[in-house]
């Protein structure tokens, strides 16, 4: 664009123009051929440069023109992906929520039993495994302390400090967690407690297992519940992946890897408090 005000190109088109404009003149008084020849002789170089120039001109301008043409279609394009982008994100979350309502309903109709109100985690304590969660219900949606928290897949922790429109709970394995359990192969019954040097790899230990159970890894370990529990019954705590005895007392340790991944804290997000069940009021 700097070329079409440059000097040069300002100067060659009014010479262009008025040796055009000479010979149109001098034809029409009616010059010598010769003369007029000259004149044309002279002007063609310089008519030659206006219709390059003029090429040029047509040229820039179809270029813009087509670089403006071009932009549009990007923008069009841009505008489609950010709304396919969108579609997906949406598509995506609902997905989510439909897989959410099939697990609720599964445990629903698993356990008719219970009273279960559905919550979403929104702040989580962990250093390198999920420890105490913050939920979005809390004592104006009926929520009250000791109340059982669990996942799709299992047993998560209990409600221990409730606000207005919000809990905390502490999960499995936590240092302050225990709980009676047994195992579904050959009932051996135990406690299962949290521990501070197994709390960052995301599993409990099994206590209180009479030496020579009959106990295997792999087997699965559910609540024991009972009076006094803090949990129902039958929920699933996870499943044994190491054996040991303890030194001092001869008894058997095992270590239960919890069925709720808590080294991986984006593994849960919605969860269910079991606000009652069985004859509970």
């Amino acid at each position: 664009m700097k070329f079409l005000k440059s000097r040069f190109f300002i100067v060659t088109v009014i010479v262009t123009v008025c040796l055009i404009a000479a010979t149109a003149i001098l034809g029409a008084i009616g010059l010598p051929a010769p003369l007029r020849s000259a004149v044309k002789t002279v002007s063609t170089p310089f008519v030659w440069c206006g219709n390059k120039i003029g090429e040029a001109v047509d040229g820039f301008v179809g270029a813009f023109t087509r670089y403006d043409e071009l932009e549009a279609e990007n923008e069009a394009l841009r505008e489609a992906l950010d709304s396919m982008e969108d579609e997906s994100r949406e598509n995506e979350v609902l997905k989510a929520e439909n897989e959410w309502l099939k697990s609720y309903l599964r445990m629903a109709t698993d356990h008719p039993e219970f009273s279960l109100t559905d919550a979403r985690v929104i702040a989580r304590e962990t250093s390198s495994a999920v420890t105490v969660l913050t939920l979005d219900r809390g004592r104006v949606h009926g929520v009250k302390n000791k109340m059982s928290v669990i996942t799709d897949r299992g047993l998560l922790g209990y409600v221990k400090e409730t606000g207005l429109d919000w809990c905390k709970v502490v999960t499995v394995v936590q240092t302050a967690s225990s709980v009676g359990v047994y195992t579904d192969r050959t009932g051996v019954e135990g406690v299962a407690e949290g521990n501070a040097s197994l709390s960052g790899s995301g599993v409990c230990h099994m206590t209180y297992i009479e030496p020579g159970a009959d106990i295997r890894v792999g087997d699965c370990v559910y609540t024991k519940g009972g009076e006094g529990s803090l949990y129902p019954p039958g929920l699933l705590l996870g499943t044994v992946e190491n054996l040991a005895a303890d030194e001092s007392t001869r008894m058997l340790v095992a270590t239960v890897k919890p069925a709720v991944d808590f080294s991986d804290p984006m593994s849960f997000k919605r969860v269910m408090i079991i606000s009652g069940y069985g004859t509970e009021e």
